[in-house]
């Protein structure tokens, strides 16, 4: 379907999911451009790469020999595109997603926590042992690569499958990992029971092998489906030792890896199984992993100063947050300190209670003002709703640096949390 159009064209390029969709099909030699309003450091990788990338649509036209594909963070309805969404080469995300998964087998990777940084992970494990699969996730590896590439036609594409808006609800899945179900994207599904409905179709319509945490108790009621299981708690088919052991197969390995925590210890045995179904050995995956160099905004080690070490992580829900602290807190020799920026008025409305818990595992955070991500203002949601004895809220990012500098102390520890601008405090931090 893809070549039977003269040029492609992405609307809303530069965002994570829709600019490594781009770079797979820049690779895949078809004729790519796109639109963003917002110059990026995805945008400018595209650039480079030779996507024109425009940033008006004013003069922009209809023309039917285009595929047309948009982002959820486009309206639609203000673009050119307004009359012509019916058309069929003017597709959503999930729409082009599901076309692209009856040309190739996907390896599909989902899961509410840690399918980016593991989607990531699989990639890599093929690649390091030469098999030139495809890939499309919703991210930047640490050695700033987008999350796109077009490999051997001959290979599967892994494919990062989204549950936010069901996303991956019509793709064909052939093979899929699921790392865990949480309460997430409420918003959209009404309740926590439509959400786990959802996970469940997918589960039950995948084509072939699934692979599955079973230590997640919703996941755990699906084990009868799969041959493929890992766990720390249950008896499974590799079972995780923390801090850094896996037993498989009636023989213990040590993992070497460059993440830190339980959480990526249990991604990595999800990883390592669905490779196994493809014929790379658990050895060989290890070897592999030594050499992966992580996800940007996945525990990222941004640098130390002053012998004060700082991270920043992506998690804004509740479960993330609370994993990622504890990680911190025991391998942290002095204080941790966490510096969080909620994402979304209406997930912090519908998760304020749990989310104000699990910042409160640690003792020393600093929240600031709400990441609206598009959203308008909810009346009585605000960050300065979080304050306590063990939370501050701070007006401003930029007066973040200064009041940290008064307290921290050498073997301090700075966790920077969420998935709004927040980011960019990491390398501020390292410059003042």
């Amino acid at each position: 379907m893809i070549n039977n159009y003269k040029a492609i064209f992405i609307l809303g390029i530069g965002g994570t999911g829709m600019s490594s969709i781009a770079k797979y099909l820049n690779q895949r030699r078809a004729n790519v451009s796109g639109y963003d309003q917002r110059k990026s450091y995805a945008v400018e990788k595209l650039s480079y790469e030779g996507i024109r990338i425009l940033n008006s649509l004013e003069n922009e036209k209809y023309k039917s020999e285009i595929l047309y594909i948009y982002s959820s963070a486009i309206n639609i309805k203000n673009t050119f595109l307004a009359n012509y969404t019916n058309k069929k080469n003017v597709l959503t995300r999930p729409q082009f997603l599901e076309i692209l998964s009856y040309e190739v087998d996907i390896i599909g990777v989902t899961g509410t926590h840690g399918k980016t940084s593991t989607t990531a992970l699989l990639s890599h494990i093929f690649q390091f042992n030469n098999i030139n699969v495809s890939y499309i996730y919703g991210g930047v590896n640490s050695l700033g690569n987008l999350g796109g590439h077009f490999g051997d036609l001959s290979q599967p594409l892994i494919l990062e499958t989204d549950e936010a808006f069901n996303t991956f609800e019509n793709i064909q899945i052939k093979d899929l990992l699921v790392t865990n179900i949480d309460n997430d994207h409420i918003d959209y599904y009404g309740n926590f029971n439509n959400l786990k409905l959802a996970f469940e179709h997918v589960i039950l319509n995948s084509k072939g092998n699934v692979v599955l945490n079973i230590d997640d108790k919703i996941l755990n009621k699906y084990s009868d489906v799969s041959k493929f299981t890992y766990s720390q708690n249950m008896d499974s088919n590799l079972k995780v030792i923390p801090p850094d052991g896996l037993f498989y197969k009636n023989k213990k390995f040590l993992v070497q890896s460059s993440f830190i925590g339980e959480q990526y210890l249990m991604n990595i045995a999800g990883a390592i199984l669905i490779a196994e179904i493809y014929g790379i050995n658990i050895e060989k995956s290890l070897n592999a992993i030594k050499s992966f160099p992580g996800v940007k905004r996945r525990m990222e080690f941004k640098g130390t100063k002053n012998n004060v070490k700082i991270y920043d992580d992506y998690g804004h829900h509740p479960t993330a947050i609370l994993k990622s602290i504890s990680t911190l807190i025991d391998v942290t020799e002095g204080e941790l300190y966490v510096v969080f920026q909620p994402h979304r008025f209406t997930r912090t409305r519908d998760n304020f209670k749990e989310l104000k818990k699990s910042l409160e595992t640690c003792n020393n955070v600093l929240i600031l003002d709400i990441y609206p991500a598009g959203e308008d203002p909810i009346p009585g949601i605000r960050s300065k709703n979080f304050e306590s004895n063990k939370i501050t809220y701070i007006d401003s990012m930029s007066k973040v640096p200064e009041y940290l500098n008064n307290i921290l102390k050498s073997g301090d520890c700075i966790l920077i949390l969420g998935a709004g601008d927040v980011t960019l405090l990491g390398n501020l931090l390292l410059e003042v």
